[in-house]
């Protein structure tokens, strides 16, 4: 792809991840528009990039974030991925990755929207090895600080236990800091599309 519409591409996601962030700040809410589009430039540089069974792979595991027979098809096309030859030790940190967030999501502690952009953020980083994965992960150990800030061990293990217990009812959690994800993830997939992607298909 020849530098403009690279550059033109880079601005398009750019565009969605500012937009989703505005919008989730204002309303709580990813726009469809900006979560779809992410995602499905994400299923495009697997596939452009010739990830023939990944790109399978994260199709299945999108569908299948929400359970029932799509949910085991993903399973069995992570665990035909994962025997393929080569593919273990380059694939296996996106494979868990994507699993890490259906379970965040499957709990209620993404929504929808932020699983969407967080799977395409994944896909479009997945030539930069543990880059994404890695990121994503420290952002949502960020939730750590409210749990431990000016508590006592036994304070600490007692707020533990309950999020734990409670772990799939956080809109009831009256002390669970509810923050806009999608700003995290446009400043994340801003970054990565600046000062560490070069070019993207």
């Amino acid at each position: 792809m020849n530098q403009a519409l690279n550059l033109a591409l880079k601005l398009i996601i750019s565009g969605l991840l500012i937009y989703a962030a505005a919008v989730d700040l204002k309303k709580r809410e990813v726009p469809n528009v900006a979560g779809i589009g992410i995602l499905l430039i994400g299923a495009a540089t697997l596939f452009w990039e010739q990830h023939w069974l990944l790109g399978v792979f994260y199709l299945v595991a999108v569908m299948g974030s929400r359970g029932g027979l799509w949910g085991i098809a993903a399973v069995a096309a992570a665990l035909t991925t994962l025997a393929v030859p080569g593919l273990v030790t380059e694939a296996y940190p996106f494979i868990l990755a994507i699993f890490f967030i259906i379970t965040m999501f499957r709990f209620g502690v993404f929504g929808q929207g932020d699983a969407v952009l967080a799977f395409g953020l994944l896909a479009l980083a997945y030539s930069d090895g543990l880059w994404m994965p890695l990121a994503l992960l420290g952002t949502s150990l960020l939730g750590i600080i409210p749990l431990v800030w000016k508590r006592s061990p036994k304070e600490i293990l007692e707020r533990a236990t309950y999020i734990l217990k409670n772990f799939g009812s956080i809109e009831k959690d009256e002390e669970a800091v509810k923050f806009p994800w999608a700003v995290i993830a446009a400043v994340l997939g801003l970054v990565y599309l600046w000062l560490v992607r070069g070019v993207i298909l």
